[in-house]
């Protein structure tokens, strides 16, 4: 004889750590669109604002603008659509002290004069 046992089924719901329903905050004020949406939002202006300041004439206040914003706008996708928010602190030090070392080698090697000893 085989006996049949019946588990009742417990209907537990998971809270995730999706960002689907929390609002975008930005510069301390709240906006009632989805996170993702907002910086979506906020990523394609950043964008506009770049195209036009593109056509601009030159100048190395420019660039240095231009660079900032790239700068940003990679932090942005990196901090909410790569989830860096949500993960552990030790990704963002292999992020940034990488980033600190590139910055350093930038700026001594600016400063190295061009052509050699004459």
């Amino acid at each position: 004889m085989t006996e049949v046992t019946h588990e009742t089924e417990s209907h537990v719901t998971e809270t995730h750590d999706h960002d689907h329903d929390e609002k975008f905050s930005f510069v301390g004020r709240t906006f009632n669109v989805p996170v993702y949406t907002g910086v979506f939002i906020l990523l394609a202006g950043l964008t506009v604002f770049e195209v036009l300041l593109s056509r601009l004439p030159h100048s190395s206040i420019i660039t240095i603008i231009m660079l900032a914003l790239a700068v940003f706008k990679a932090g942005l996708v990196v901090w909410f659509y790569m989830h860096l928010n949500k993960d552990n602190r030790i990704f963002l030090a292999t992020l940034l002290i990488p980033l600190a070392l590139v910055i350093i080698a930038v700026l001594f090697l600016s400063i190295v004069p061009v052509g050699g000893y004459s």
